[in-house]
Parts: C-alpha cells; sequence; structure tokens
C-alpha cells in the first residue's frame, strides 16, 4: 500500500466523529488492499477510536444527567 493512503486512512480514522463515521471507515479498511501488518495497525486505531468515541459519549451522557 502506498504510504500516502495508509496515512490518510490513519488520519481520516482519528478524524471520524460518530460511529457512523468510524464504520464507514471500518468498511473502507475491510475493502483496502493492504499487507496484514498494515491491517492489524489500522484495526488497532479502529478499536482506539472506538473506546474514545464512546468514553466520549458517555461523558456527555453524564454531563447531562448531572
Amino acid at each position: 500500500m502506498d504510504a500516502r493512503i495508509y496515512f490518510q486512512l490513519a488520519d481520516s480514522i482519528g478524524a471520524a466523529d460518530s460511529a457512523a463515521a468510524l464504520d464507514a471507515m471500518r468498511d473502507l479498511v475491510r475493502s483496502t488492499e493492504m499487507h496484514p501488518g498494515e491491517r492489524k495497525a489500522l484495526e488497532c486505531v479502529l478499536r482506539s477510536r472506538a473506546v474514545a468515541l464512546g468514553l466520549a459519549e458517555r461523558e456527555e451522557t453524564d454531563a447531562l444527567a448531572g
């Protein structure tokens, strides 16, 4: 995979601001041909971003309830 494309994917995952945007990025990673090591790294970034979005959502819910 071209390094430019890899870093664009990684940056786009980091910029995802909703579960829908993250799902779209996950689909794009799945459909893109790449080295297994690159795929593993991007899947790790996807998981990390999903956790971050979940924490942000929980903070918003707690702020509204409190």
